[in-house]
Parts: structure tokens; C-alpha cells; sequence
């Protein structure tokens, strides 16, 4: 009987919707015909912005917490807690992108994560768990609370897959919180990480970096170089001759731009760095290898520039002057060379710049050691050779 019923209930509302199908008529239209359609507008209501991923991942989080409701005892409750944690975690990175900077919301994430750790202190998987913990601790802006899961993650598990990457923040996190003394152990730690499997990881440079500006802070300015010439090191090594033979770093095309910024910051503090201790004298005992010799006129290069700057006009020239004297026939030496005069014209020292003029033409002229060994780089020194032998003839009496 009941199965009579439902058969003619739907029998009967097939024949209801037969009946409508055939007496219907669009809004608008006097005919239901095609060539009624020809000039119709329709007007087309966009689609709810809703995003498939983040129905999905709602879902999954809602199917996890229904199993760990259901299933109080049941062996796969770590996994699923961890996996709530993680999908929280997506959401709140999600959210962050389309943000346009204001602060996201990780706290969800952190409540996960935390409720595992306390659920199984023991899991054979919370480093990763710790690992996320700081992550979202730290994109929700709460730095003292993931310096200190970092430090707990590295304290347990020293030896997990991510503690390169946890050394390094608690680094930037402990500079950043201005203890400059434990950034740069924290940094020491990433380096000798790399030091000790003789690999370069992606944190190598940048903990190198962080190491010497960390130093520097902290004016240890000897030990801070020593980081930073560690730095041109990787970033100008593999440069091969166009180190030595191209005098401006934005004519290294094999430089991208962030290395650029990253080798002129260097160089900056470099500066400031000599400067602050015996200037010149105190670069030769850090060119140490046939890279740093090949990139070292930059050095003089760049403290000049700084004492001028600064308007230590003596202290510059002396700067250009004792390269010169250091590698005489260095590609670059006239070209440091010529910048002595002009550091001397430019200040209306004349008799200063008449006996660096002299200097030059002597030291790049016709007879000249150099054209005997950098021919090339005798033939690119000559317009400013004959301009000065010029200038000279005009003060002869």
C-alpha cells in the first residue's frame, strides 16, 4: 500500500509539472518562440564568492572533529588533530595574503597545535608541530612567544629536519628584540651547521649576513668584517674577472638586484666599520685569498667614497692612494689613481692634485712598468695620460 502511494504521488506531480511545462511563459516574451530571443537582454546575477578550496577545507575540519567526537580512543586522533592544527594554519595563511596588511588571525591555528602538544608531549612528531606552533605565533605578531617555542623545538630536537631554519629565526627574532649577543650565537649556530656537512644551505648568506651586522651592533667591528667579507666571499667569488676588470657593480650584470642592494649594503657597513678602526691599514689582513683580491680595490673604492662623505678629503686620497701602492698593476690602479687628483682638484688642493697628476703620468705613461704588464689596462688609462701630461705642459714656465 505504501508503496501504491508513493507511486502515485509521483505520477501525480509528473503530470503537475507537464501541465506547467506547457501553459509557461518567460517573463516578457508574447511568444515562446526563438526569434522572440534575437533581441532579448538577460540579465545574468553573478555567483556568491565563495572559494571551492575553503568550502573543502571547512568541511574536512568539521569531518576531523566529528571522527575525534566519535572516536575518543581511537589510534589515528594524533593525525587528526595535527591535521585540524595544519588546515587552520592554510586558512589563516590564506587570510593573510588577501589581508592588504592588516594583522591575520592565527589563533585558531595556535589553539590546535597547543591542545596536541599537551594531548601527547611525546609524539615522535612535535618538532613539526612545534615548528608550525612558531610559525603561526609569529605571523600573529607575537615574536616572544615564538622566540621561546623555537628555542624549546631546537632544546628537544636538535636534531630535526627544521633546525637551520629555526636557528635562524630565533636569530632574527632575538635581533629584532635588539639581544644582539644571542642573534649572533643563534646565527653562529646556522653557520656552523654548514660548516660542519660542508654544504650551503639557503640560509648560509643571509645568516652571514645578519652575523656581521649583529657584530657590528654589538662593536665588535674586527669580528663583524670578517662576516661581512665572508659575505662578498659568495656574493662576488663567483663573479670570475668581471670582479676585477668592471669598477661599477651595477655593470656586474650577473648580479640580480636584491644581490646588488645586498653587496652595496655590505660594502656600506664595511666602510663605516674601517673607518671606525685604522681605516685602510686595516684592510690588507683581510685579503686573505685570491677572491678577496680579485673584489679588494672596491673596498679602498668604497672607504673613499665614505671619508668623502664625511668630508675627510686627506684620509680619502690617502685611502685611493694606498691601493695604488698595494697592487700597482691592478686593472683598476689608474683609474683609483685618477680619483686621487680629482679628490684633490674638487677641494682646491692644486698643488696636491699637480703632484698626483705627475704620479699618474709617470706611473701609466709611455715607459711604464704597467704597459708592460696590463697592456690592456694601459690602453683604457691613456685618454686620462694625455690629458694630464696636457694639463702639465700648460704650467710648465
Amino acid at each position: 500500500a505504501a508503496q501504491r502511494a508513493i507511486r502515485g504521488a509521483a505520477i501525480a506531480l509528473a503530470a503537475s509539472l507537464a501541465a506547467c511545462s506547457s501553459n509557461k511563459r518567460l517573463p516578457g516574451d508574447n511568444e515562446p518562440t526563438l526569434a522572440t530571443l534575437r533581441d532579448r537582454v538577460v540579465a545574468i546575477a553573478p555567483d556568491k564568492p565563495e572559494n571551492a578550496l575553503v568550502v573543502a577545507e571547512a568541511q574536512t575540519i568539521a569531518a576531523y572533529r566529528q571522527f575525534l567526537q566519535s572516536a575518543p580512543n581511537a589510534p589515528q586522533r594524533p593525525e587528526a588533530m595535527r591535521r585540524i592544527g595544519d588546515l587552520e594554519m592554510d586558512n589563516a595563511d590564506r587570510r593573510s595574503a588577501d589581508a592588504g596588511g592588516d594583522l591575520p588571525d592565527y589563533k585558531a591555528a595556535i589553539a590546535r597545535y597547543q591542545e596536541f602538544l599537551k594531548a601527547y608531549p611525546s609524539d615522535p612528531r612535535n618538532d613539526r608541530v612545534l615548528y608550525q606552533l612558531a610559525r603561526a605565533q609569529e605571523q600573529g605578531g607575537d615574536l616572544e612567544q615564538a622566540l621561546k617555542t623555537l628555542t624549546l623545538l631546537v632544546a628537544q630536537h636538535p636534531g630535526t629536519i627544521h633546525a637551520d631554519e629555526a636557528h635562524f629565526r630565533r636569530g632574527e627574532m632575538l635581533f629584532a628584540l635588539r639581544d644582539y649577543k644571542e642573534a649572533e650565537a643563534a646565527y653562529a649556530t646556522v653557520l656552523e651547521g654548514a660548516r660542519s656537512a660542508q654544504t650551503r644551505t639557503p640560509f648560509t648568506e643571509r645568516a652571514l649576513y645578519m652575523q656581521g651586522w649583529s657584530l657590528y651592533k654589538l662593536a665588535r667591528h674586527e669580528d663583524g668584517l670578517k662576516a661581512f667579507f665572508g659575505v662578498l666571499d659568495l656574493k662576488l667569488g663567483s663573479l670570475g674577472p668581471s670582479v676585477r676588470d668592471e669598477a661599477k657593480l651595477e655593470d656586474l650584470r650577473a648580479l640580480t638586484r636584491a644581490d646588488r642592494e645586498l653587496v652595496d649594503d655590505t660594502f656600506r657597513v664595511m666602510s663605516i666599520s674601517l673607518a671606525t678602526l685604522q681605516g685602510a691599514e686595516m684592510i690588507p689582513r683581510y685579503i686573505d685569498s685570491p677572491v678577496r683580491d680579485g673584489y679588494q680595490f672596491r673596498v679602498y673604492q668604497q672607504l673613499g667614497e665614505l671619508y668623502i662623505k664625511q668630508d675627510r678629503i686627506k684620509d680619502a686620497a690617502d685611502t685611493y692612494a694606498a691601493f695604488v701602492r698595494r697592487q700597482p698593476l691592478h686593472a683598476q690602479a689608474p683609474l683609483l689613481q685618477a680619483r686621487v687628483i680629482e679628490i684633490y682638484a674638487s677641494a682646491g688642493f692644486d698643488n696636491l692634485a699637480l703632484e698626483a697628476k705627475k704620479d699618474h703620468v709617470v706611473r701609466y705613461g709611455t715607459e711604464s712598468e704597467f704597459r708592460r704588464a696590463n697592456p690592456s689596462g694601459w690602453a683604457r688609462a691613456q685618454p686620462l695620460v694625455k690629458t694630464h701630461l696636457t694639463d702639465l705642459a700648460r704650467r710648465l714656465p
